[in-house]
């Protein structure tokens, strides 16, 4: 039992250390970000919020019922001075009379049904679009959340590939230093060709070490991004692509296709359905409204026992209110104004959506396939730039290229991969706006 206790607070450690380790596709990436992420659990939040609106409209038109019970136990009852005749003598004499009984109570039921209020039946409606706009307002934040994990894993990525293509060019410098120093000690190679080597060996190592200290700064953010612990171990489960194929785009863009998919045009037609919905709601302030109403009770008088039946006295009535409104002093005309103003900006709002839409339409097609085509270009070149660094190395071993050559062809490598690796985050990230902008992410 001794060594038991010990074993066990290893094993949690083990599991809790285990815990904040994990392998992270981008799906599970996103599926995290969707249940953990402060800010879109607050569109979720949102989204619960107008279900509960939409059934306190609801409530308006239903009946409210109120039940009341008094009960009194009155100590000391007031007395009443009165004058009365005798009638012998016909002289008025002072009498009190003792006012009310001991004990009283009230019971009662009341009963309030709207049956004609437009009011009512206007924030029904306008809670019905409320809902649908927070749901509408979940989705865009689901496209945006999306987007952004897409990019931040991307990122990841592209550093995790960055230094994987440093690394080999550390290992090609420090084999050309080596093979320098091999030559220099044989007489076949300055001093300076020597130097030269370690230098650019040592600055390929910082880049590496640079490189190395950009994967844990992208996938820090990755983490925060998505709701995770900052500290937390992760390895990245999915690789950048291989194989990428020239986009086969459609000559004209699905314009209509895409409004009709666009989140955001959906949502400013709502926008512009509930601002309608307000105007009419002003104008239903000008039509009567008609509650029923109701009412059934009793009091109890006694001075002995007051929960006898014969000591209560029932009494019940229904009836019918109208309300009228006859002059209000322009209150509605002004609000009206101001909301058949506010419809004119929703109206503006939704062109200016489509247009943009058609822009978007335009501009992601064209990045998209020139993405795709320059990815095709550079991923030959950096082909012919590993060959060439393979021809100039095996004959600067062979004595038969200078280091100089070794040195060039090392360079146009580098910027080359460099200029891969860009091509291909600029060919992930521009798939990503095409498919946001004709609606499908």
């Amino acid at each position: 039992m001794k060594n038991l206790f010990p074993a066990l607070l290893i094993l949690m450690a083990f599991y809790a250390q285990a815990q904040q380790a994990g392998r992270l596709s981008l799906q599970q990436a996103i599926d995290y970000a969707m249940e953990h992420q402060p800010a879109f659990q607050n569109y979720k939040a949102d989204q619960r919020i107008a279900q509960a609106r939409s059934l306190e409209a609801t409530s308006k038109y239903l009946p409210k019922v109120n039940g009341s019970y008094d009960m009194r136990n009155n100590l000391k009852l007031g007395q009443i001075a009165l004058k009365f005749p005798n009638p012998v003598t016909g002289i008025e004499e002072d009498r009190t009379i003792q006012q009310g009984t001991k004990y009283s109570a009230t019971a009662g039921v009341d009963l309030q049904q709207p049956l004609l209020d437009m009011s009512a039946v206007s924030d029904i409606q306008t809670a019905s679009k409320q809902q649908e706009l927070a749901n509408l307002q979940l989705q865009q934040a689901t496209i945006d959340l999306k987007l952004n994990v897409s990019r931040a894993y991307y990122l990841a990525l592209l550093n995790q590939e960055r230094v994987n293509k440093v690394s080999k060019s550390v290992e090609r410098f420090e084999k050309a230093y080596n093979d320098t120093k091999v030559r220099f000690d044989n007489g076949n190679a300055l001093k300076s060709e020597v130097n030269r080597a370690y230098l650019n060996l040592s600055n390929a190592k910082f880049q590496l070490k640079t490189a190395t200290d950009s994967i844990e700064t992208s996938k820090t953010y990755l983490l925060q991004l998505i709701g995770m612990e900052p500290d937390a171990r992760i390895t990245l489960t999915d690789a950048l692509p291989v194989n990428v194929s020239v986009v086969a785009l459609p000559e004209y863009p699905d314009v209509k296709g895409a409004e009709l998919s666009r989140v955001e045009l959906k949502a400013e037609n709502v926008q512009e359905t509930l601002n309608r919905q307000q105007q009419k709601k002003i104008t239903y302030q000008y039509i009567p409204t008609i509650n029923g109403y109701g009412y059934i009770g009793g009091q109890g008088i006694d001075n002995k026992e007051l929960f006898r039946r014969e000591s209560w006295f029932w009494t019940s009535y229904i009836g019918l209110r109208v309300n009228i409104p006859i002059f209000d002093g322009l209150q509605k005309m002004a609000l009206s104004q101001q909301q058949k103003l506010t419809v004119s900006k929703n109206q503006n709002n939704i062109a200016a959506i489509k247009s943009t839409i058609r822009y978007q339409l335009q501009t992601t097609s064209f990045n998209y396939s020139n993405a795709a085509q320059n990815l095709l270009l550079i991923k030959e070149n950096v082909q012919l730039a590993e060959d060439l660094v393979k021809d100039v190395n095996v004959r600067y071993a062979n004595a038969v290229a200078t280091y100089q050559e070794v040195l060039d062809a090392e360079n146009t490598l580098k910027e080359t991969e460099f200029n891969y690796l860009q091509a291909l985050y600029a060919y992930l990230i521009s798939e990503l706006e095409w498919k946001k902008a004709n609606g499908k992410l």
